[in-house]
């Protein structure tokens, strides 16, 4: 995230400098252009990171260090001072270009992760993914219509959107005890937990109703034969885990006795078996539970 605000801040005083200072020296034109040029696979690489784990996380690092590199070598082979249209067309179209394709990109990758806020919008404004995200596309749409608008607007969403994050994150702590207070007038019993508890245990261990990967809180709790509502009151009180990391965990211990029982099992091949939708979310589930690959674990074991 530093890294993003650093190179947003970079191509801000660039813009800025240009509007105010025509006569600004070549190399700091140079320095916002190449932050301007990162500033897409920086938040690509952040996103990736909080959203993801295993072969994509490491994509995204490697896609964006390579891009450095390059954009870095292209500054020492062929300067802004004599490639003037090098660095005014071309840099500086292909970066606005890139910069989108990355927002793209972080937004498909940040999809499911939305999901895990379901009814809890409060919390979902002040994760800071999603806040780099709005507040990139801000800059980005501001700096793309600035032929139609202004070439400052581009600095004014900047400060809009610092100043909004940071009022947004002072605020966060102030939200917290709606969560702790979020079933205090609705109170299951012990016999009731005891019970419910039974009775979704059975599926777990003897249906295995979480390789559905269709598996939803309200499915899960008709199964049962009780209010979607009392489950997930169930499962943050007696679990301490919201639905979709109680689901998760038990499709990763399930895909690791799988992972040991099919050695020839490619690895997506276990992700299906186990109910996991896609790679990317077995990758960062399993990691998150295990602390190693799923690939290294089988390697581990056997």
């Amino acid at each position: 995230m530093a890294g993003n605000v650093i190179a947003i801040t970079l191509y801000t005083y660039r813009q800025v400098g240009c509007y105010f200072t025509p006569s600004l020296d070549k190399n700091i034109l140079q320095l916002g252009l190449t932050a301007c040029f990162l500033i897409g696979p920086c938040i690509y690489a952040y996103v990736t990171h909080q959203t993801e784990q295993g072969p994509l996380n490491t994509l995204a690092k490697w896609t964006f260090a390579s891009l450095a590199i390059f954009i870095v070598v292209l500054g020492i082979v062929y300067p802004y001072k004599t490639h003037l249209e090098l660095w005014q067309y071309w840099v500086y179209r292909g970066s606005s270009y890139l910069w989108l394709a990355c927002l793209l990109l972080s937004f498909f990758h940040y999809r499911e992760k939305i999901q895990q806020f379901k009814g809890q919008w409060q919390a979902l404004i002040t994760d800071k993914p999603l806040i780099v995200l709005m507040g990139g596309a801000l800059i980005w749409l501001a700096y793309f219509t600035a032929s139609y608008t202004s070439y400052i607007m581009g600095a004014l969403s900047f400060s809009l959107t610092l100043y909004l994050s940071i009022l947004t994150l002072l605020k966060t702590p102030k939200v917290q005890p709606l969560k702790n207070n979020k079933y205090a007038n609705n109170k299951l019993t012990d016999d009731q937990i005891n019970a419910y508890s039974n009775a979704l245990e059975q599926l777990i261990n003897e249906e295995r109703i979480y390789t559905d990967p269709q598996l939803s809180l309200p499915r899960l709790a008709k199964r049962i034969g009780m209010p979607h509502t009392l489950l997930s009151q169930l499962l943050n009180d007696h679990y301490q885990m919201n639905f979709k990391q109680y689901i998760n965990s038990q499709r990763v211990t399930f895909a690791q006795t799988l992972l040991l029982a099919e050695p020839n099992s490619s690895i997506d091949d276990i992700a299906e078996q186990s109910g996991f939708s896609s790679s990317s979310t077995f990758y960062s589930a399993f990691k998150h539970k295990t602390g190693m690959t799923p690939n290294r674990y089988r390697t581990a074991k056997l």
